[in-house]
């Protein structure tokens, strides 16, 4: 293995790694599989992160990705061939990316977490429950079925939603290329399908449920199974990339510094603060370097949107 390979940390039945390893397929990569728990504790994820352990998580060498946002621009940046970017349709693809990120997963999670809760062990509630901050219902599973006929009708529009902008005829979302929309999209409805099949409103629209195999058929990529004392390894023998060092500002009144002590916090869910010196940052990503006892220095990348920012 080189420093440059592709390592992506996640479990098969995360919708948001998903997203990712259709990415791999669209742009037809070759990458390495580390399985992570589904539940904390994630010892070997946050040794690489700083704290952060939501699912997915990119490694290259030294730098680690987090947030399927900013992984997805850095194998856009590395790999721009094929795009996630049909002529015509960046910015298109990101807002109905941020959509379906936020408003249609959700619906989708609400609606499988109401449906099949009693399934899932106590340990996987009480670690959802802390993860999510209270958002449905705390997980708990009688308050969750009462929720279902608001979130069956909130699903049930967006399904619509969709299957009607399908009927421009086009093969994808945009344009007869794949897009970022598309891979957005996708996964929030893979999810529902995997766990709850056609009944829940999919069986009702065979236009969308032709693309969603469309999209389906784009693959995983090339992939290779790799350990997570592996990644760990692959880690603390690499140095993290020299990349430009641009800094720009928060605001006007509180510029950024080059080496500026940092937190870095999700604002959704999985509040867990990375705090670093700060590498780099602009107007869509910030990175931060630090220093592990075992693996030695890391640089964390993030969004800018839908983190939040912290002076210490």
């Amino acid at each position: 293995m080189t420093a440059t390979d592709l390592v992506l940390h996640h479990y098969p039945r995360s919708p948001f790694a998903e997203k990712v390893r259709i990415a791999f397929g669209l742009k037809g990569l070759h990458w390495h599989s580390v399985i992570q728990p589904r539940i904390a504790p994630k010892p070997e994820l946050v040794a690489l992160t700083g704290g952060y352990r939501r699912i997915p998580v990119l490694q290259i060498g030294a730098d680690i990705y987090c947030d399927t946002r900013r992984i997805l621009a850095e194998l856009e940046r590395r790999f721009p061939e094929p795009t996630f970017y049909p002529t015509g349709t960046r910015g298109q693809a990101d807002v109905i990316a941020a959509w379906a990120d936020r408003a249609l997963f959700a619906t989708a999670l609400g609606l499988v977490f109401g449906l099949n809760g009693d399934r899932f062990p106590p340990e996987l509630h009480a670690d959802r429950a802390s993860f999510t901050s209270g958002k449905f219902d705390g997980w708990d599973s009688v308050k969750m079925r009462e929720q279902l006929p608001a979130l069956r009708d909130q699903f049930r529009i967006h399904l619509a939603w969709l299957s009607d902008w399908l009927a421009h005829g086009d093969a994808f979302l945009l344009s007869k290329a794949p897009s970022l929309a598309d891979l957005a999209v996708y996964h929030p409805l893979w999810y529902a399908r995997s766990n709850l099949g056609e009944s829940e409103g999919l069986a009702g629209h065979l236009r969308l449920l032709a693309w969603m195999d469309r999209v389906a058929s784009l693959g995983h990529g090339m992939v290779e199974d790799l350990s997570p004392e592996h990644a760990l390894e692959m880690a603390r023998r690499c140095q993290p990339a020299a990349g430009s060092h641009s800094i720009v500002a928060a605001d006007q009144n509180a510029p950024f510094t080059e080496g500026m002590m940092l937190s870095v916090t999700p604002l959704d869910w999985g509040f867990d603060s990375v705090i670093g010196a700060l590498v780099s940052a602009d107007y869509d990503s910030i990175a931060l370097r630090r220093e592990d006892p075992d693996i030695g220095a890391t640089v964390v990348h993030f969004p800018r949107a839908g983190f939040a920012i912290g002076r210490l």
